[in-house]
Order: structure tokens, then sequence, then C-alpha cells
């Protein structure tokens, strides 16, 4: 029985070692490689040319959203994780929801605001210094950004 526990624990572990793609590399996986230890995309954009970008969003309550990018020849030219403070210093108003699908992903949480017009899109990450946190990107009728802002979500307590 105890023998049988070690081997379930031993799959589990090694496969959550792959969850998040760090088997693939950049320059010696291919598409194939990425769908096989990943699975199916969530989303797929055409990147012109034959390359392409697979989107893997680890949520809703998840912290993590990988893109892979994948050149015409079929081969890896990134894997990274998204969801974090630099990628989002990037948005800025005036983006469309396509260029932050393109840019972060799905959200893993979205609400409607109907006395302003506008409705946010919310991700959970892992912040710069190590804290969860929420970044929300808000857009107008028109799915435009008009806003953005970064949450922590979980602080150190002090003396009160």
């Amino acid at each position: 029985m105890r023998l049988g526990s070690i081997v379930a624990t031993a799959l589990v572990v090694a496969g959550c070692a792959t969850y998040g793609g760090r088997s693939v590399f950049a320059g010696g996986s291919t598409e194939a490689e990425v769908r096989a230890t990943m699975g199916a995309p969530a989303l797929t954009f055409d990147e012109g040319g034959g390359a392409k970008r697979l989107v893997y969003p680890r949520g809703p309550l998840g912290l993590e959203t990988y893109m892979a990018d994948i050149a015409p020849d079929g081969r890896v030219v990134s894997m990274r994780n998204v969801l974090k403070d630099d990628t989002f210093y990037g948005v800025h108003a005036g983006m469309t929801k396509d260029e932050i699908l393109r840019l972060i992903g799905p959200p893993g949480d979205r609400m409607a605001y109907p006395l302003s017009h506008t409705h946010s899109w919310d991700y959970r990450y892992m912040d710069t210094w190590g804290y969860r946190a929420i970044f929300s990107v808000t857009f107008n009728e028109q799915d435009v950004v008009v806003s953005k802002f970064t949450q922590r979500i979980e602080r150190e307590r002090g003396p009160r």
C-alpha cells in the first residue's frame, strides 16, 4: 500500500513538473511537444507568415498564463509566463481587447459596470515581490482600454 502511495505521489509531481511547460525549450522543442505537454491551447493567434502564438491560461484561480510562440517551421521560439508586472506595464489606455488577449491572454474574471458603461478583466498573479495580486484592466463600450490598476490581495500583517 505504501509503495502505491509513493508511486502515485511521484506521478502527480512529474505531471506538475510539465504543467507550466518547463520541459519545453526555445529552439529545441516543437509545437507537437508543447501540445503533448500542455494540452490544447485556450487560444491560438496567427502571427503571420506561418508563425503562431499558443495561449495556456492556468486559471481562473491560477497565477500563470503561458504563451508559446511557434515559428513557421514548428519550432518553439519562446515559452513564457506573461502574468508579470513587466508585462502589465505595457498595457495602456487606447489598447483594444484583442491586443490585451494577445499580450496577456483571457482573464480569470470579468465584471460589468452598467452605470459607467465599462467592464473589466481581472488577472490573478504573483507580483514581483512574491505577493498574490490582481491586475485589472477596464474597457469602455467599444472594448478599448480606459484604465488599469494592480492590487495586492495578500499582505503581510504587521503590528496593529
